[in-house]
Formats: C-alpha cells, sequence, structure tokens
C-alpha cells in the first residue's frame, strides 16, 4: 500500500474507534490531525498500534474485533421503551435460537428464549469475504415477568451455544430531575476556603451552613461552592479543586474538627487545641490576607491524628454506623492505604517501586495509622455534609456542588483503576479566543471502550458521591459526555484530537443518579460547543449554564441575551474575572502581563470589552433596571435584577461580586507563581451581612425572582395547569 493509502486506512479505522480526524475551531476553520497525533492518541487507547504501518495489520483486527462483538458491552433502556438490544453473528452459523437472562438488581432474575431466525435484520459487517449479521432483539416488561423495568443497574446475559456473552444494563428515566416548573430559586456562590465566619479552626463545611442561614433571612435557597473533593496539600502539592486526588472522596482539609463527637473523649486532642501557640496559629489564619490549605491542613492532620486513635480505641458495637458504611463504600479502605503511601513515600506513585506502582500495597508499605486516619477523616466529611445537607433541606434550600472532569494523574483513582485510563495523553482544549495555543490540563482521560466494559461505573461512582449531599450538581465540561480533546503526551495543546464517548449511556447513567438522588443537574456548556451536545441536554433535561459577562450585547443599540427556562444562570464564573474586574479590562490587562495576550490583541480586546459594557449599560437602561450610567456596583445590582426577572429556574451570584471585588479566585493558563484559589472574603461573613449594597442587591434579586414567580403562577393557571 502506498502511504497515501495506509494514512486513508488509519484515519478509517480511527473514527470507528471514536477518534475525530480533526476539529473545526472557534472561528470555523478545519484543522486535520496529523499521523502522529492519531497514532498517539490510538496508543494511549489501547489500541494495538506502534506506527502507521500497522494501520493494516493489528489494528484493522482490533477494529474487526469490536466492532463484531456479538453482545456490545452496554444495553439501555430509557423511559417506558422496551428492552432491545442486537446480537452479531457470522452469516450462515446463527445457531437457532439464544438463551437470554436478565439479573436484576434487586436479585431477581428472569429467562427468555428467542428464536434467531424470526428477529430482523438491522445490518451487518464485512471483511475480506466474511460476513457478520446484526439481529435485533425486543423483549417487552410483561416478557421479563414485571409491569415494568425498574431503574437501575441490571445485567443482560445470551447465551448461544454454550457460551456466554454479558452487557450492563442501564434502565434509566427519560431525564434528570427537574426542578418545578414555577421555580424561582437564588443563591449565593462561595468557595469554602474563602469564608471568613470566626467559627472552627479555619474554613470548613460547616460555614456552608452559615451562609445558607444568612441567605435565607432574605429568601435565597441555594448555596454553591467549588470541589470539596481530596487535594495534596503537602507532598506532591496540588491545590487546584479541579485536579483532585480523586473524585469519590472529600478533602479533610474542610472538616470542623471542633464538632467532631470524638473531640469530646480525647484528652490528647483538647489539649493539643487549647494549646496556647495552637491557639496562636488559628488566630493568625484567620486573619491572614489569603487563604492557606497547607497550614491549616497540617493543624487539621495534627487533630486528626488524636481523633482517630480516640474513635478506634471505642468498642466496635458502638461502631456499628460507621461499620455500616464501610461496608457500603469499601473503597475506602484502598483509599486510606493509598494516601498513608504517599505520606510515606512524599512523592506521586509513578515514582513508586514497581509492585507498588501496578496496584498493589502490602502492609509493611504504609503506616496503618495514617491510613485509619484517612478512613476516619472521610467517614467524619460524610457525617458533616450530611449534617450540613440537612440543615440546608430544612430551610428549603439545596447545596450546589461542582463535579470536575478529570483527576490528578498521582492520584488515587488513577492509581487503583489505571486500566480504565488513557495513559500516554492529557485531556485538555483546542485554540480558542482565550487560549490562542490550546490547553494541556495535565490529568488523563477515561478510556471509553474501558468505561463501556464497566457499564460506566466511575461516572456513577462519582456522580453518586456528590449527590449524597447536593440536590443542585454542575457537570463541569459536560460536552465530555460527547467527546474529549486528547493531547497526545510530548505534543503541543494545538496537535491534540478529540475521542468520542458513548454519550446516550452516559446521559442514561447520570439520569439514573440524578432520580435516586433527588439532584437537580446542570451542564458546563460554555464556549465552543457542537449543537449536538445542547441538543443532548435539551433531551435529557440537564439545565444549560447562562454566563452573563459571555453574553452581553455588541454594542449600545443591542439587546441583552437573557437566560430562559432551561438555564441556571450566574454574572460570572470560577474562571472569569469578577463583574468590577471585568466592567475595566483588568483581566485583559493581566492576561497581557501574564503573557497569555500579545499587546495589539490586548487592545483589540479592551476596546471590545468597552463596546460591551457600553451596551450593557445602554440596555439596562432601556429596560429600566438602570436609571443612568454609574460605578461597577450600580452596573451589577441591576444586573443581578435582571437576571431574577428571568424565567431561570435558579440565579446564583458570587459573594466576590457582590463585594465589589477586583481579584479573581482563578486566572487559567497562568504559571504555578500565580496565587490561584486562595482568595478571601475581605472580612468575617457577619460584616459582609450588613453592607448596605450586598443587603441591597440580594433584597433586589428576591423582588424580581418572586415577581418571575408570580407569573409562572399565572401562566400555568391560565393554561389549565392546576399544579
Amino acid at each position: 500500500m502506498t502511504h497515501d493509502e495506509l494514512v486513508a486506512e488509519l484515519f478509517a479505522h480511527a473514527t470507528r474507534l471514536g477518534v475525530e480526524t480533526g476539529y473545526w475551531d472557534v472561528r470555523g476553520n478545519w484543522h486535520a490531525a496529523s499521523v502522529e497525533s492519531v497514532v498517539a492518541v490510538l496508543i494511549a487507547m489501547g489500541a494495538p498500534i506502534a506506527s502507521l504501518d500497522d494501520a493494516s495489520g493489528s489494528l484493522r483486527r482490533h477494529v474487526l474485533a469490536r466492532e463484531t462483538r456479538v453482545l456490545a458491552p452496554v444495553v439501555t433502556v430509557v423511559g417506558s421503551a422496551p428492552l432491545a438490544f442486537e446480537l452479531c453473528l457470522p452469516e450462515g452459523t446463527e445457531p437457532w435460537s439464544a438463551r437470554i437472562e436478565v439479573r436484576f438488581e434487586d436479585g431477581g432474575a428472569r429467562l427468555s428464549e428467542v428464536t434467531l431466525t424470526d428477529l430482523e435484520v438491522v445490518g451487518g459487517v464485512e471483511d475480506g469475504g466474511r460476513r457478520w449479521v446484526r439481529r435485533r432483539v425486543v423483549l417487552s416488561p410483561a416478557v421479563l415477568g414485571r409491569d415494568q423495568l425498574e431503574i437501575g443497574y441490571h445485567t443482560l446475559s445470551v447465551e448461544l451455544r454454550e457460551q456466554r456473552h454479558e452487557a450492563a444494563l442501564l434502565v434509566a428515566p427519560d431525564h434528570v430531575v427537574q426542578p418545578a416548573d414555577a421555580d424561582r430559586m437564588w443563591g449565593v456562590f462561595a468557595p469554602t476556603y474563602s469564608l471568613r465566619t470566626e467559627l472552627g479552626i479555619g474554613a470548613d463545611v460547616m460555614d456552608l451552613d452559615v451562609l445558607g442561614a444568612w441567605i435565607d433571612g432574605y429568601g435565597g435557597k441555594v448555596v454553591g461552592t467549588l470541589p470539596l473533593l481530596a487535594a495534596y496539600l503537602d507532598e506532591p502539592c496540588e491545590p487546584s479543586p479541579y485536579s483532585p486526588v480523586s473524585r469519590r472522596f472529600w478533602n479533610e482539609l474542610y472538616l470542623d474538627v471542633e464538632r467532631l463527637p470524638e473531640l469530646a473523649r480525647s484528652p490528647a486532642a483538647r489539649a493539643r487545641l487549647d494549646d496556647p501557640g495552637t491557639q496562636a496559629e488559628i488566630a493568625a489564619m484567620r486573619t491572614a490576607p489569603q487563604f492557606d490549605a497547607a497550614r491549616q491542613c497540617r493543624l487539621v492532620t495534627a487533630l486528626l491524628d488524636e481523633l482517630t486513635t480516640t474513635f478506634f480505641a471505642q468498642p466496635v458495637s458502638e461502631r456499628a454506623e460507621f461499620d455500616r458504611w464501610v461496608a457500603d463504600n469499601p473503597l475506602v479502605i484502598e483509599y486510606g492505604r493509598f494516601r498513608a503511601a504517599v505520606e510515606r513515600e512524599g512523592a506521586g506513585w509513578h515514582t513508586w517501586p514497581e509492585v507498588r506502582r501496578d496496584g498493589v500495597l502490602l502492609a509493611d508499605d504504609f503506616d496503618r495509622r495514617i491510613a485509619a486516619r484517612h478512613v476516619y477523616a472521610q467517614w467524619s466529611m460524610h457525617r458533616q455534609l450530611d449534617e450540613v445537607s440537612g440543615a440546608l433541606g430544612a430551610r428549603d434550600q439545596l447545596l450546589y456542588l461542582d463535579l470536575p472532569v478529570g483527576s490528578s494523574s498521582d492520584g488515587f483513582d488513577t492509581w487503583i483503576d489505571q486500566h480504565a485510563y488513557g495513559w500516554g495523553a492529557a485531556v485538555g482544549a483546542p485554540p480558542d479566543d482565550f487560549f490562542a495555543g490550546g490547553q494541556n490540563w495535565g490529568f488523563p482521560p477515561v478510556r471509553p471502550d474501558v468505561a463501556r466494559d464497566e457499564g460506566h461505573r466511575l461516572l456513577a461512582e462519582c456522580l453518586r458521591h456528590h449527590m449524597g449531599p447536593a440536590g443542585l450538581l454542575r457537570l463541569d465540561h459536560v460536552m465530555g459526555l460527547h467527546r474529549l480533546f486528547w493531547v497526545p503526551d510530548g505534543m503541543h495543546a494545538s496537535e491534540g484530537v478529540y475521542v468520542r464517548y458513548a454519550t446516550e449511556e452516559q446521559f442514561a447513567v447520570v439520569a439514573i443518579e440524578s432520580q435516586r438522588a433527588g439532584c437537580v443537574v446542570v451542564g458546563e456548556d460554555l464556549g465552543t460547543v457542537p449543537d449536538e451536545v445542547r441538543e443532548a441536554m435539551d433531551r435529557h433535561r440537564v439545565l444549560r449554564s447562562y454566563v452573563a459577562e459571555f453574553s452581553l450585547p455588541g454594542g449600545p443599540g443591542d439587546e441583552l441575551a437573557g437566560p430562559d427556562h432551561r438555564m441556571v444562570a450566574t454574572v460570572a464564573t470560577h474562571d472569569t474575572p469578577t463583574f468590577a474586574a471585568f466592567a475595566v479590562g483588568d483581566d485583559l490587562e493581566a492576561r497581557r502581563v501574564a503573557g497569555l495576550l500579545d499587546p495589539e490583541h490586548a487592545g483589540h480586546e479592551l476596546a471590545g470589552r468597552q463596546q460591551a459594557v457600553d451596551g450593557l449599560v445602554a440596555a439596562l437602561e432601556r429596560a429600566g433596571y438602570l436609571d443612568q450610567p454609574g460605578d461597577e456596583q450600580s452596573m451589577l445590582h441591576a444586573l443581578v435584577e435582571l437576571l431574577g426577572d428571568s424565567e431561570s429556574p435558579a440565579v446564583l451570584v458570587s459573594l466576590d461580586d457582590l463585594l465589589g471585588g477586583r481579584e479573581p479566585q482563578n486566572v487559567p493558563g497562568t504559571p504555578a507563581d500565580r496565587p490561584n484559589w486562595v482568595l478571601r472574603l475581605p472580612g468575617p461573613l457577619t460584616a459582609v451581612a450588613s453592607e448596605p449594597l450586598v443587603v441591597a442587591t440580594l433584597q433586589a434579586l428576591q423582588r424580581r425572582r418572586l415577581a418571575s414567580h408570580g407569573r409562572a403562577v399565572a401562566a400555568a393557571l391560565d393554561a389549565g395547569d392546576d399544579t
């Protein structure tokens, strides 16, 4: 074969495996993938290829084997649809019948038998003169002995000629949990580490309850925060909440140690806490201008060491609730051992000796006391998040959490499930107007083939972990349910390629977990997102994201496109400048200084920003929200009123914006010496709560939300809907 023919065959096989051999950029230009990028991504996906020469041999056989599997690894049933799946068999060798069994999640099972020759042929696969035929099997719930298939995770098996083939059977509702049609909630967003409440030894999850109690006085019903997931805060140090050690375990940094019941039974912990040196440390942390996660973690860890000893010294009979929790969450034992091994090694697991690196820890590889401390810490976080969620729920409030798209390459998730990740590549994003060179986020992607082979277990576990305490969950980079941008190791971010995922199967998992937890779901669909992503979100009723800073008018004569009933609305995000900084272009200057924006482009961007802000002012004036141009806070107040008047089921305003702050929580793409994820409130929440501008804005937001709710109720009554 010629070189061009080999490339054509490589690209054809890659496409069949879900690798997109090019992408459209933000300006509508097509970027074809290089042979080197495609080969590197295929290797990371586990395909048997080392170079272009393997395209017509081992890669071809690999693709054929996957396409001619007798039974797909995942079968989905959505809503009231019957159980339907395909069997792929070599033409002319199909047996007369197949024995089908469904094993239900509740322990029940049902056998059935179908005659294959009676089944509809729906396609086939041909290769080298051979042909495989696909036949469609359809079974009604009645055939399976049920009035309807229960929502959940079941197993489908098909026996042909004494060979058994299995698939995960996902039975999902039509859509995720929905807010009520007339819901017009609002809430406040704040990173937990930013809160100053003068309670506890530092920022902790119980501060979220304090925040909730405060906004409840004005009618606020949503308390939002950044991810609360486990992080490395010593060695290795990786404090970003979006590159966690695990997406299945919490960050013990945020424990309110003083509320743990074991403190009353631990003289050693009490003495350590009351020590003048400890109290001086706590006082210093409370007044520090920036949050020091490592400093607080050291203090929390020292206290947890004592409390862990106390907890495990109590009689086993008094730990029944803990034992049940461990039985339901057995992975926590492995997690504790892993974290203890990391503390002993002082380095990420990729540098460990081979046996440990391969996922096996022996008794001498870790300190059992440290492992126990991590297990106790997770149990304690579970209890306190339940307590926070319960306290919010008692006020009809929801906790809003955020699920990152990936986990640290040196973390627990990637160590315990190494086979599930595409080593040799990292998740990122192609070039756009904000990042001309593209982005490499540094964590490995989940392999789509392994995800399917395991019935999307990892996704389900991550969702379940968050939806336990959360009533509203944001899926970061929701496009990841469709495709992710894989950047091969050693290549520039612009050389990455997109890899497709089993979209409908993953949405089925989201819907299952959403219904079981009663959790509303919002997807982060900002930036350049294909139409198919938003179409799928609408189909499964996943709420979309509206960010006012991305929706400003193009000029003074243009209207502001506000959020609709399918969107959760915010002014900004954790990755954007605060509104005050945005309005004057502080972020553009910061990007110029950081080398992320050249001077010429910066001037052009600043002119465009001023035009957009002028357009916003004009639009707010025309709509009656702004009497006359004013400062950034008056613009924010008017913008919040406009959002409050919208049909959005939930409007969130950040505390940083309410206070007129100019510093951002995070500037993506900045070097490690830029202090991201450390910005705190300028004073205690009690002081913030009494700020006249803050109070006035929240009161106005409540009025607008009530008015919007009233209009929604009236419209429903006019339409004859008495619900």
